[in-house]
């Protein structure tokens, strides 16, 4: 494979990258094949050297989105860092998914207490206005206001597991890139 095909191939595949990315990484392997042929290698040598421009581009995209995901946070970003990592391999699929669809389902269960609780008021509403229900009793009012309570609580918990569970989700995605791109060099 020439340079000229290697870099067209590499720019082919490589996804979701700002311009001024995609021109860096192009030319950071643009100048590998120049010291290559000035070290006396063929432009073959040198590309079957730097490896697959495929797999380079799939490892490309995957660091540079959890970059992305670690300097701007949010949810897109981070799903975008999920998605490029899971594309680097079939077993690397499910090395991500099974964690991230747990964590996953952390948070929608906290967030599903967090509706059952403020479901309390909503029913004590419900019984004053409505008199077929029976009187609106001190207890029906101090459980209300347990659940509004135990409520505020878990948003703070909740607000605090969405950082926290995303700065570790982070992590285990340049973990598992750098053991990905670790057993691709072995």
């Amino acid at each position: 494979m020439t340079k000229n095909e290697y870099l067209k191939q590499l720019d082919k595949h490589l996804k979701h990258v700002t311009k001024e990315d995609r021109q860096d990484v192009l030319a950071e392997y643009e100048t590998h094949f120049i010291s290559g042929q000035k070290d006396g290698k063929s432009e073959e040598e040198i590309a079957r050297e730097l490896g697959n421009p495929k797999q380079l581009a799939r490892e490309l995209n995957a660091t540079l989105a959890v970059e992305s995901a670690k300097s701007e946070g949010g949810s897109k970003n981070i799903g975008k860092a999920i998605l490029a990592v899971m594309g680097l391999s079939l077993l690397n699929f499910f090395i991500v998914l099974i964690p991230a669809f747990f964590l996953l389902m952390i948070l929608i269960g906290l967030v599903a207490i967090g509706i059952t609780l403020l479901m309390f008021p909503v029913f004590l509403i419900v019984k004053a206005v409505n008199p077929e229900h029976g009187p609106v009793e001190h207890g029906d009012i101090y459980i209300t206001i347990a659940s509004i309570g135990v409520l505020m609580m878990l948003i703070v918990v909740l607000i605090v597991a969405v950082k926290w569970i995303s700065k570790l989700f982070i992590k285990y995605l340049k973990w598992n890139i750098h053991v990905v791109k670790g057993s691709a060099s072995a």
